[in-house]
């Protein structure tokens, strides 16, 4: 088996191990670790390392689960490596993806021969020096049609490597798909079927790991680097991709001297003939090393300089230090700026290569339009549809003096306005931050950088709201993250507030975790209390139930020790839901009962309706179903026309449990309709398995099945355990049908393991009763009678010391 890429495929690779050693469950997995280590660990916290969607695993946990599962210590040292290793990706960093024509004019200067002696291949690898024309090479190979370009950015050395899973799905959204999974298989497949013809070129990729998870056969790539990628085709053997590699040396005298001409004269302008002194032209060429870029700057100097000849420009440049060349280059163009177009430069150089020109003209100040202009006549800017972009070198260069040259309180300023820009965009036009958002993390990073926490802070939150329309939650997870890092928070329960939704909606719950916990020791009074209860609905999130209890309790000290009691009946509320998951039905009773008297009393109306939607699932596990039905038909004639998605999914569930099907059906279409006004990934798959179910006693097995695997695959994707087991238990139960083939009854026992498994590591003890009741119809139907009758006395057993209805079935 390959090592893996990602994650994803580490956590399947653990998964074929599992299967491999006869697929012991969680629990027992944990109990051989504890064997060895001498304390047992978590056995939800063991699950999670076979979960997919995870940004971060336990490196030293996944070699003891290696070692659990039959390896020796050196492969076990192997996959602890591997995690490690994996563990380093990044997923939220921005990645520019566009889908246009490259600039081509001159491209092909100096590169003619390779142009047309270049071999057509899969892939063609160009590589070389910083500044010898590799994008440029790209666009001439590219030619005038549309290429996908993705600025990947990993030379950078401050800049972490974006996950290709994330790069991947900005690659389909920009060829226009709007279904994106998270699996990198998925992915890789969808971007095979929708590249078509368009040639992808991939700028700046260092790591060739990374490199080969984004390379698909049947695409045409063109893939700039700064590094040679020794071991590509080694990589890319197994998919029978072709390789074409082009290092890009220098240019030769002569070909550079035809480019520093084409360029003097591009846009229409052409010097006299006695200023084209081909001696000094010689000279400037010389001192330019063949290097494009150098040649580009020192065109745009020499433009600028009408009254110099070419042979005192060319006596400047040859006292130029020439062992870095690009620097000598770049200081000679920017020491004969005027001091304030250096200083619209060096601002413009705080934030990033490319940024909304609206900001930086508005934040720099008057005349800044017109200082802008004269940096691009000088080739140092670029001004293209309302964004001003440095090239990578003289980015790197310009931010370089900006901090060294530069007093602090002076770039505090312009950051700062360049920050109150961005809010006023935000406040004109609500979808401004989604349009600009690599505007608006290049701003909130410098302001981050400058000390300037409140600004970091307000544009997290004025932008989450557009990021999320626009389904950007990577990039709004970046900017709460940002704003996490203050020393000085003003909002910290609305940051928490911020970073849960993301969380919840990337299924990125570590990262979220790390977040809040960074907010929660900055946090004091009560948005402490919100921030431990946001907490605790994270753990949730994942089935890590136990840890959940323990930070609501945490919410509710806080809460009451600042008399907020808003936060306290909120906390008790989830800390009560999380006990009815854990089948402890008396403590959630008391525990809803509270929670309401706290949230009427405080006026609290929304965590009144929740309290009220979530206790009559508590009725139903109980058998109290009469209850439930009556509750929940309060809840909505309260309601005043508002859509309750979730309480007309509990009554569809009401009607199931009490055998009627078709009120079951009707009430199912209603929870649709309310879905259609508030989308609840929970309560969809819900109603979906339940219609499953449905189906599936109606004798529709087919369709009943093929829905259940999709609420499983999705449940998968989306890191949420709780519906994961009910997903399986849910197709277990469609497949072990009266008078079922054999074949579809091992489907359905292994499903029921699974689900089993599952639930036990998360502390999920009705679905476990569930679980072996389903696993005792498949062992009557197989006719092992002495398994069928001890599953169903555990069932029963379990069942009846919960106190859940199933113990009277």
């Amino acid at each position: 088996m390959p090592d893996p890429r990602t994650l994803d495929e580490l956590s399947v690779g653990l998964g074929r191990l599992r299967s491999a050693a006869g697929a012991p469950s969680y629990a027992e997995i944990a109990r051989r670790i504890g064997a060895v280590r001498g304390s047992e660990p978590a056995k939800v916290t063991v699950y999670d390392c076979f979960r997919p969607g995870r940004r971060r695993v336990d490196e030293a946990l996944v070699g003891d689960i290696v070692q659990a599962l039959g390896a020796d210590h050196a492969e076990a040292d192997r996959w602890r490596s591997l995690a490690r290793t994996l563990n380093g990706d990044r997923s939220g960093v921005h990645v520019e993806v566009v889908v246009a024509p490259r600039e081509t004019a001159g491209a092909e200067i100096g590169r003619e021969r390779l142009l047309t002696e270049l071999p057509r291949a899969d892939i063609t690898l160009v590589t070389g020096l910083p500044g010898v024309g590799k994008s440029t090479f790209a666009s001439a190979l590219a030619g005038a049609a549309p290429a996908l370009t993705v600025q990947l950015r990993e030379s950078e050395p401050d800049r972490p490597f974006a996950d290709p899973v994330d790069v991947l799905r900005r690659m389909l959204a920009a060829l226009g798909s709007r279904s994106l999974p998270y699996e990198l298989t998925r992915l890789r497949a969808q971007l095979q079927a929708a590249a078509g013809s368009t040639t992808v070129i991939l700028e700046d990729a260092v790591d060739p790991r990374r490199l080969g998870a984004l390379l698909v056969p049947g695409v045409r790539f063109i893939v700039t680097s700064r590094v040679d990628q020794v071991d590509l085709e080694q990589r890319l053997r197994a998919r029978s991709i072709a390789v074409s590699r082009i290092r890009l040396e220098p240019l030769a005298d002569d070909d550079a001297r035809r480019l520093l001409v084409a360029l003097l004269t591009r846009r229409g302008r052409q010097f006299p003939a006695e200023g084209m002194d081909a001696a000094a032209l010689d000279r400037i060429v010389a001192v330019a090393g063949g290097l494009p870029l150098d040649l580009a700057m020192l065109a745009g100097i020499v433009r600028e300089h009408e009254g110099w000849s070419f042979a005192d420009l060319a006596s400047r440049f040859e006292h130029e230090p020439r062992d870095v060349r690009m620097r000598p280059v770049l200081e000679a163009a920017t020491r004969s700026l005027p001091a304030h177009e250096a200083d619209l430069l060096a601002d413009l150089a705080l934030l990033d290569r490319e940024v909304d020109e609206t900001v930086l003209l508005t934040a720099a100040g008057a005349g800044a339009a017109a200082r802008l202009e004269r940096l691009r006549a000088r080739h140092l800017v670029e001004r293209n549809d309302g964004r001003v972009r440095l090239h990578d070198t003289v980015f790197a260069f310009a931010a370089d003096r900006s901090r060294a040259l530069r007093p602090t309180s002076v770039r505090r300023r312009f950051v700062g306005a360049a920050a109150g820009t961005v809010l006023a965009c935000a406040a004109a036009d609500r979808d401004y931050p989604a349009r600009e958002v690599a505007t608006v993390l290049a701003v909130a990073a410098a302001a981050h950088e400058h000390g300037l926490d409140v600004e970091v802070e307000r544009l997290a939150l004025a932008s989450h709201p557009a990021l999320s329309r626009w389904s950007l939650w990577a990039e709004s997870l970046e900017l709460h993250d940002l704003a996490s890092r203050g020393s000085g928070l003003e909002l910290v329960p609305e940051v928490a507030l911020g970073v849960a939704h993301c969380a919840e909606k990337l299924g990125r719950l570590d990262e979220a975790l790390v977040t809040l916990h960074r907010v929660r020791r900055i946090a004091s009074g009560a948005a402490s209390a919100r921030t431990w209860n946001q907490i605790g609905n994270v753990q949730r999130w994942m089935s890590h139930l136990d840890e959940a209890l323990v930070s609501y309790a945490r919410a509710v000290e806080r809460a009451r020790a600042v008399g907020d009691r808003v936060v306290e009946g909120r906390a008790l509320g989830n800390r009560a839901d999380t006990l009815r998951i854990l089948a402890r039905y008396p403590e959630a009773e008391r525990g809803y009962a509270v929670a309401l008297e706290l949230a009427t009393a405080a006026g609290d109306d929304l965590n009144v309706a929740v309290v009220r939607g979530n206790r009559p699932l508590l009725y139903l596990a109980v058998g109290r179903l009469d209850e439930a039905t009556a509750e929940l038909e309060a809840l909505l004639s309260d309601a005043g026309g508002e859509a309750l998605p979730f309480v007309h999914r509990t009554l569809a569930l009401v009607a199931e449990a009490q055998g009627d099907d078709a009120l079951a059906v009707v009430r199912c279409d209603d929870a649709r309709r309310a879905l259609q006004v508030a989308g609840e990934f929970g309560t969809s798959a819900d109603l979906d398995l339940l219609a499953a179910r449905i189906d599936g006693r109606a004798g529709r097995t087919e369709r009943a099945r093929r829905e259940a695997e999709r609420v499983l695959r999705e449940a998968e994707r989306a890191g949420s355990p709780l519906i994961a087991t009910e997903a399986s238990n849910s197709l277990a139960e469609i497949l072990a049908r009266p008078g079922a083939p054999l074949a579809d009854v091992e489907r359905a026992e292994q499903h029921a393991a699974e689900a089993r498994s599952i639930a036990e590591a998360t502390g999920d003890r009705a679905e476990v009763a569930r679980s072996d009741a389903i696993l005792a119809a498949t062992a009557r139907a197989r006719g092992d009678e002495a398994v069928a009758s001890a599953r169903h006395a555990a069932s029963r057993e379990l069942s009846a010391e919960l106190g859940h209805r199933l113990a009277h079935v």
